[in-house]
């Protein structure tokens, strides 16, 4: 870990309030700051990223002051790194790469578009934090205007994102798959296409288990075309070299991954808000792959380092949950966590950015076989069968199913899923919709977080 801290001592392992982080920064030596910049080599002024807190909640992050975070100088440098992903964005089409917009499929159209030189892919999915981080509604009241109401998953915020020009530069050419998918992003992604004037569609099939290699040549027919719209954009043909290197540093990303979330829901030695970041992080790196790379070595060294030492950052006897589909309001990782609780499996909805891809294999039917493996692409039984397996090796006492109020897979299936976990774990669920962004948690979330919670304790 010394070689990645560069001499810094990182403290005690602690979840730190944002103005104990604040203070953490002031800390760190000026010259550990201009080691760390996006889009390597680069050393220019330009590409820093680690700034203190205040500079991210002054531009609009304003959820950062209620949320927790972990006090490693890993765990800060990724964060300067993902809140400063929109200003890459923009940097990046300053200095002549590609923005590439990939929707819908989170995982692997990125693949793809990553093995084309200077070439940035970006999934606009990932905004529908944005209006939580913000606390502000206003690209989910775009989103209305635009015919994308209430009653839809809070994804909708990517069309306001899209209509404001301001959160990501227009990008050079939108991929967008559809088909066995989240059936309000297929809604979102077609009033994308208005605005954009040009989207090339990508088939998503249906998981068939007895049709595997159909669905195999099927998608590998659909990436070549996304290939020639790729090589007409950037007049450069892709090269086996190239679609390699793209493989290879996909599954650097996930091998890592995969060991962070085994030392962190075993080992406690991350908290959730942070692992929900890096699970995210396999979708499109941030756009720079090469920086989150090395974000991700010092995480693991960090993690691996209080493992071997003995310094969990969650109690290591607080209650373990599983939990399912990503909570659109990270606030509730925090606050699960500040009442007892710490989270030891996770079904995000983003397997087929975690799943490796084989090597063995020709590549596009390789990068089709994951997109297969997908959480969205397959029956309610077989996502809730990925959880149960985590969730039975770690031993998960309970399960929370964080749902959108509208969203389409989560009306029905979040209920199917939970009777499926009660039935094989034996164990109690708690299912709620996530409120709209404000401040804090609504009273009633809260109410029923700590009851069940409290059930939890009382079966011990």
């Amino acid at each position: 870990m010394t070689e990645f801290n560069f001499g810094y001592q990182d403290p005690v392992p602690a979840r730190i309030t944002f103005e104990e982080w604040d203070d953490l920064f002031q800390q760190i030596p000026d010259e550990l700051i201009e080691k760390f910049h996006y889009f390597p080599p680069s050393q220019d002024a330009w590409s820093k990223y680690l700034f203190p807190p205040q500079v991210f909640a002054i531009y609009g992050a304003r959820h950062l002051r209620r949320l927790k975070f972990d006090n490693s100088l890993a765990a800060l440098r990724l964060w300067g790194f993902v809140n400063n992903e929109s200003e890459r964005l923009f940097r990046a089409r300053q200095i002549g790469r590609k923005v590439i917009a990939v929707m819908g499929d989170l995982g692997p159209l990125a693949v793809l578009v990553n093995a084309f030189p200077d070439c940035v892919p970006f999934y606009p999915d990932c905004w529908w934090w944005t209006p939580f981080a913000m606390e502000s509604k206003v690209l989910l009241e775009t989103a209305a205007r635009l015919g994308i109401g209430e009653a839809t998953c809070y994804s909708r915020a990517a069309l306001g994102a899209f209509a404001k020009h301001s959160y990501f530069p227009d990008p050079e050419l939108v991929i967008a798959a559809t088909g066995a998918s989240c059936d309000d992003y297929s809604g979102v992604e077609s009033l994308v296409a208005r605005l954009t004037g040009s989207c090339l569609w990508v088939e998503t099939p249906l998981r068939q288990p007895d049709n595997i290699d159909s669905l195999e040549q099927l998608l590998v027919a659909e990436y070549r075309r996304v290939i020639s719209a790729l090589e007409e954009l950037t007049g450069t043909r892709l090269t086996e070299t190239n679609l390699a290197r793209s493989i290879a540093q996909a599954n650097a990303v996930r091998t890592m991954t995969a060991r962070l979330r085994q030392l962190a829901y075993q080992d406690a030695v991350l908290p959730a808000l942070e692992m929900m970041v890096i699970e995210f992080g396999c979708l499109h790196y941030y756009s720079d792959i090469a920086e989150w790379t090395e974000i991700l070595r010092h995480l693991v060294a960090t993690a691996e380092y209080r493992r071997q030492t003995g310094q969990p950052v969650i109690n290591p006897d607080a209650l373990r949950l599983a939990w399912l589909t990503p909570p659109a309001d990270p606030l509730l990782l925090t606050y699960t966590e500040d009442q007892g609780a710490k989270i030891v499996a996770t079904e995000y909805v983003i397997n087929q950015a975690l799943t490796l891809i084989e090597t063995s294999r020709p590549p596009l039917t390789a990068i089709a076989r994951s997109h297969i493996e997908g959480s969205l692409n397959g029956t309610s039984r077989e996502r809730a069968e990925m959880l149960i397996r985590q969730a039975q090796a770690n031993r998960a006492e309970g399960l929370i199913i964080s749902g959108i109020l509208g969203g389409s897979h989560c009306a029905m299936e979040s209920r199917l899923i939970g009777s499926l976990v009660r039935e094989q774990l034996q164990i109690p669920v708690l299912e709620f919709d996530v409120a709209p962004p404000n401040r804090e948690i609504d009273r009633q979330t809260k109410t029923r977080i700590d009851a069940f919670l409290e059930l939890l304790r009382s079966r011990r």
